[in-house]
């Protein structure tokens, strides 16, 4: 049976396991979370509980994964492991260590931010955002440092869960907090940016359009 992945195209993290399953080639069903379809959500709700996204089903095993770094843990596992989790102990902690990074420290503060520029809870609060906006600074601060090896992706040398969240985490995070000069960081994205994997999430998501209340990145 397809394992099916409730999540939306735009979603960030949505797009982290989107990057997964295409990188392993695993075979899926997208079911779309949307908002204004009651039916849906009330079975969307019925799986996961705080309403986050992405969620897999795998029907054949009777298990539904929440957590977007836990779906890739089992995707990995599906696939035979060793792919997106490295077999070797100190690779896989660094590529855990970039993922809770960026997935705490960015993408936390990225969806606080967007949340109050949508206006959801009134008129937004500055100070809170300028807080979140330097967190997200030293994030990319911290992760311009962790770059300095040489390393061509998030964890070393090869594409794992670190790169499945930057990509898209990194790609809408610096349209509300620039790279400024972290030439690193910058070529890392880059890299991230051309990854077929990630294109083809990309090009789910372009149907909706440009939901990001920020301007493209310029720097």
């Amino acid at each position: 049976m397809t394992l099916v992945l409730w999540s939306h195209p735009y979603s960030a993290y949505g797009q982290k396991g989107l990057v997964a399953l295409y990188e392993l080639g695993l075979p899926f069903e997208p079911k779309l979370v949307d908002y204004a379809d009651e039916a849906v959500m009330a079975a969307f709700l019925a799986i996961s509980p705080f309403a986050k996204m992405p969620v897999l089903v795998d029907p054949a095993a009777g298990r539904t994964i929440l957590e977007s770094s836990i779906v890739i843990e089992y995707l990995d596992q599906l696939a035979g492991g060793g792919r997106l989790i490295p077999t070797d102990p100190d690779t896989a902690l660094e590529a855990r260590w970039v993922d809770r990074i960026i997935d705490i420290y960015v993408g936390g503060p990225m969806n606080r931010i967007v949340f109050h520029r949508l206006g959801r809870a009134g008129p937004p609060p500055e100070a809170v955002m300028t807080l979140d906006e330097r967190e997200i600074a030293t994030a990319w601060d911290l992760l311009e440092q962790r770059l300095s090896d040489g390393r061509t992706w998030g964890a070393g040398e090869t594409f794992t869960l670190a790169d499945c969240a930057a990509a898209p985490i990194l790609t809408y995070a610096r349209r509300l907090v620039p790279f400024g000069d972290r030439p690193r960081l910058k070529a890392w994205h880059g890299r991230l940016m051309a990854r077929p994997s990630f294109r083809r999430a990309l090009e789910d998501a372009a149907p909706f359009g440009d939901l990001m209340p920020a301007p493209p990145a310029v720097d």
